[in-house]
Formats: structure tokens, sequence, C-alpha cells
């Protein structure tokens, strides 16, 4: 079923309607992860065409296959005229969005839609992905686990492979795995609205494995043939790893099916608030762009703030914290006059800032310290979670993730070493994925509860490892 190195004839339309005939040639990716390979050459001739106008669509067939690619661009397409009969030009592509193959020749009577996913690291040393012996199991594929959901039924996440005829150093094959949800469909719904339901399901299996868990396409198997389509077809498609190592598993491996079953059931059921939140904190945990420790450090402790703003202060709690506001703006104005009587050279700056701050003071919310008080306050748990980690709070001498935040927020950078920037973040992103489960109001796994034997197996863990950090965590000036 796997398509390797078909070429065919296809047409090429531009976003107003104008087309070009073309030769393409296309292999699927071989495996999770891997990216396609689509190339396109156009013949030339002794006449001037008409240049094509991005976004373009491709469409062509080869025997029982029809081929698709949706939102082509090109960086640059073969110009001028020649004199060669059978002189070709190269179609430079710049991007492809989707990669669809349809293959009426293929049948199948499952009415199946397999949900194809980047390589996860814990799907990889699954023990039922890991022990496989491949000459002994005929259908290829081994069933990982299952989840029940309400919207898509029973999802059994699996591990399928191929194999492919190489000629690589003696070896005549190779085995190529791959990763997929499977579900069973009876087309009520788009498969564009399940996808959409498959990627919120993935939202909190990414953080119980602690890489990003993205959707790299599907395969719809069905009696009038088998379709099968891919996003980004030409970039590889990898699951960026969540913290800094070390980092090990989130939970004990014969655990892990029922904490996805409880995690992937709450999310589905939560608010949008929550539902956004906890995708943030994926995001932040593994991003997707390249930051650096210090770029993560900030990126998370910005979701934190939102996390802690799930939790809102009632109007009497905002009328007493604001009970002191004018007072302090009266002080702050009383200030900028008096400094603006002065002859100094700087007097008119320094007015235009205490002006800034009062203003500021007016329009300011509830502080952080604020929030998260009222957060502990619905979270009791919290306290404990928090014991054995890099204190939120801290002092000068031994700061703690906020002083750090704050420094970093005012580009004060400078003032930390890496190694203590490095450590607090290992320490942020274990109270972040603690936090997931507290809000989603389910069981945090053992697996980073307090002194579990996971954690203690990170150097990071050990309390006089990291408090000696701390205590050395600014830079000699």
């Amino acid at each position: 079923m796997y398509l390797e190195n078909s070429s065919f004839d296809a047409v090429i339309t531009d976003k107003n309607g104008l087309t070009i005939e073309v030769d393409c040639r296309v292999t699927e990716p071989a495996a999770s992860g891997l990216p396609a390979e689509i190339s396109i050459e156009i013949p030339l001739s002794n006449e001037k065409k008409e240049v094509l106008e991005n976004p373009c669509s491709l469409r062509g067939s080869d025997g029982g296959l029809e081929i698709e690619i949706k939102e082509l661009w090109y960086r640059s397409i073969p110009a001028g005229i020649t004199r060669r009969k059978h002189a070709r030009g190269t179609f430079n592509i710049n991007y492809a969005g989707q990669l669809w193959i349809r293959r009426t020749h293929w049948r199948s009577e499952r009415g199946i839609l397999r949900f194809l996913l980047s390589p996860v690291r814990f799907f990889k040393e699954h023990s039922k992905a890991e022990m496989v012996d491949y000459s002994s199991t005929p259908d290829m594929m081994v069933e990982l686990f299952t989840l029940q959901t309400s919207e898509l039924g029973e999802i059994r996440f699996i591990k399928f492979w191929s194999v492919h005829r190489v000629d690589t150093k003696g070896v005549a094959a190779e085995i190529r795995a791959s990763f997929a949800a499977e579900i069973r469909y009876d087309e009520a719904s788009p498969i564009e609205q399940l996808a959409s339901k498959m990627r919120e399901v993935l939202t909190p299996l990414s953080i119980l494995t602690r890489q990003a868990i993205t959707l790299h396409g599907w395969i719809w198997e069905k009696r009038d043939g088998i379709q099968t389509m891919w996003f980004d077809p030409l970039d590889p498609n990898l699951a960026p790893d969540m913290a800094e190592q070390p980092v090990m598993e989130v939970c004990f491996p014969q655990e892990f099916g029922a904490h996805a079953q409880a995690v992937v059931e709450k999310y589905l059921q939560a608010s949008p608030n929550i539902k956004e939140t906890i995708t943030l904190l994926a995001v932040a945990l593994a991003p997707h762009v390249k930051r650096s420790v210090a770029g993560n450090f900030s990126a998370l402790f910005g979701v934190m703030e939102e996390v802690v703003a799930l939790e809102k202060l009632t109007q009497e709690e905002k009328a007493k914290l604001r009970e002191t506001d004018d007072h302090l703006i009266e002080a702050l104005l009383e200030k900028k006059y008096q400094i603006e009587a002065t002859e100094h050279p700087s007097a008119s700056v320094v007015a235009a800032r205490l002006e800034g701050y009062a203003k500021s003071v007016k329009n300011s919310g509830p502080s952080f310290n604020v929030q998260f008080d009222k957060f502990k306050v619905a979270y009791p748990s919290l306290t404990v979670y928090m014991s054995d980690l890099w204190p939120l709070q801290g002092s000068d001498k031994r700061p703690g993730l906020k002083q750090i935040r704050d420094s970093l927020a005012h580009g004060m950078r400078h003032k930390y070493s890496n190694q203590a920037i490095a450590v607090a973040y290992w320490h942020f992103a274990r109270l972040a994925e603690r936090l997931v489960f507290l809000v989603l109001g389910t069981d945090v796994p053992r697996g980073i509860h307090p002194n579990s034997s996971l954690l203690r197996r990170e150097p990071w863990y050990e309390r006089a490892e990291w408090q000696a950090v701390q205590s050395s965590a600014k830079r000699s000036n």
C-alpha cells in the first residue's frame, strides 16, 4: 500500500485557474516522522507561458491511484523558451500543505480511520512495541494501549510496520515502523472534525509522555478504496521533548494506561478556559520553536500566570486590594509635583515616570502573589506538591522562581548563571506537570509524587544539589 517513487502526469492549477501540465514523482513518508518526497518537472517549449500565481494545487493519476497536493507554493518556476524537444525545468517547491492519495484498487471492509502520529519515545520503548518479534507477527501491527472516549469511541494506539527492500551494505530489507491512533469510522462526521477531536486527545497525552505528539495525517480504509492524507508532507514530523535533560518518565509504565484514560477523559470534559490553559502548558513544556532555557523559563512562567488566574477573585476581594490605591496614587502625584518644582536636569523625565506609575496603579489588576494565594486555597494539596521543589518565592540570597523570572523580564539575564536557570527550569517544569493533574481533578501520577523513585533518579532533584545551586545562583559582579 506504500507509494514509493511513483511517476505520473499531473496538472497544476494556480489561484486564478491558470493550468500547466507537469511530470510529478511522489514517495510517501516511509515511517512516522519522515517527510515525503515530491519532485515536479515542467516540459519546456518554444512558447512562452503565463506565470502561475501562488497558491496552487496539483492533480494527477497513476492507474488506480489519484494524487492531489493542496496549498502548493513554489519558490521559482522555469522561465523563457527553448528549442529543445524534450527539455524540462524544475518546479521549485517552497511548501506543500496536504498530500492526498486515493487508491481505488485497494479496498477494505473494516471502516477504519487511522490517525498517523509523530514518533514518541514512550511508544518506541513501550514493552509491547519494544519486544515485538516481527517474523512471528503476520498482521504487522501491535496494540500499545486503548482509550475509551464519548466522542471518538474506542481509540486503539498501535505500532505498525512494513518491510522495505533496500540495498545498503549487504542489508536486503529493513523494517520501518510507524505509530497511529485508530478508530471506527461510519462517515457520520467529517474527518476534519474528528482530526480536531484527536488533537484534543493528544494534548494531555503529550504531557503524560513528555513529548509533543502531533498529527501527521490519516489513512481511511473503506469499501470503495483507501484514502491517505499527509499534513505538511515535505517537513519531518518530530515530537519535541519536554524540559531540559535530565528527564525521565512522568509515571510508571504499568500505570500509563490508567492515567492516560483519566487525564484524557477529564480534559475532554473540561471547560474551554481549562482546556486552553492545559494546552498552553503543553506547548510551554514542549515548545515547537527552539528557544534558550531562559526563554523557555519565561514562557512557562507566562503560562503559570494563566493557570493561577483560573481562580477568580470575588468583587469583595478585589475591592479590599484596591483600598490603598487612592492613597498611593495621591502620594506618587505629590512626589511628581515636588520633583517638577526643582531645577534638576532630569526632573521632567523622573516626573513623567512617576505619573506613568500612578496610572499603572489605577489600571492594574491583582498581583501574581495575590492570585497565587487564592489559587492555593482552591488546591490545598499544592503545598505538598511544592515542598520538594525549588520554591516559587525566595530571597535575595536564595532566589525563588519568581525572582528569577522578574530578573529575566527586566532584561537582567546576566544576574544568574546558566546552571541556575537550567536547574530552576527543570523544577518549574515538574511543578507545571503536577498542576495539570491538579487542575483537571485527576490523580497525580506516582512517578512525579514528592520523593518518588523516578524523581530520585534525577541528580537535579536531590535537595542538597539544587539548594547548593540556588545559594550560588547569582553571578559574581
